[in-house]
């Protein structure tokens, strides 16, 4: 009985990775997470918990799932962030759970954060961002860091990339993949 439980946490860990990463893709390539993913997901994670711990499952996983759509809700009526971000965030509760989810999605503000500035700082970089704006043709860098700050606010940003790194995050932390890597005879 004990492997069962072992290899059912294996399936919801290797499908929440298998989630967050085709959601990363396409959120990359189409900025959207389809609804489609994010429903599944959440059916996978409730079923799923429903096998394994029964009626208190279910609840600790919409318990999870509530946790993580709330965690991000604020940011969305913010509008800095999509509807499919905070429905992947709360997919992804379904899975991990309350305190897992708001784990996650701390650790997903903190990865937004970090990539936020990395995309920033590449634009700041990038040559052709070279605004012309003095008679000599040099851009002050602080005109550049402006323009560049604007341009940046209007960009889309794939935040299901830092959902995915929040996570993993926590899956590790935890030591959920260290779970995945023996059902799979790897550790």
């Amino acid at each position: 009985m004990v492997e069962a439980t072992i290899e059912m946490h294996a399936l919801l860990v290797a499908v929440v990775l298998a989630v967050l990463a085709f959601a990363a893709r396409e959120d990359m390539l189409r900025h959207r997470i389809p609804n489609s993913l994010n429903l599944a997901a959440l059916i996978l994670g409730l079923g799923l918990a429903a096998l394994t711990g029964g009626l208190s499952g279910i609840v600790h996983s919409i318990a999870g799932a509530l946790v993580g759509f709330a965690a991000l809700v604020p940011f969305y009526l913010l509008r800095g962030m999509g509807a499919g971000d905070v429905k992947l965030m709360g997919a992804s509760g379904a899975i991990l759970g309350p305190s897992g989810a708001l784990l996650a999605a701390a650790l997903a503000l903190i990865a937004g954060g970090v990539l936020g500035v990395g995309i920033l700082m590449r634009r700041l970089i990038e040559p052709r961002l070279r605004l012309d704006s003095s008679p000599s043709g040099e851009a002050s860098a602080a005109w550049r860091a402006v323009a560049t700050i604007s341009i940046v606010r209007k960009e889309r940003f794939p935040y299901a990339v830092a959902i995915a790194v929040g996570v993993v995050a926590t899956l590790w932390l935890r030591g959920s993949l260290v779970a995945l890597f023996v059902a799979l005879g790897i550790g």
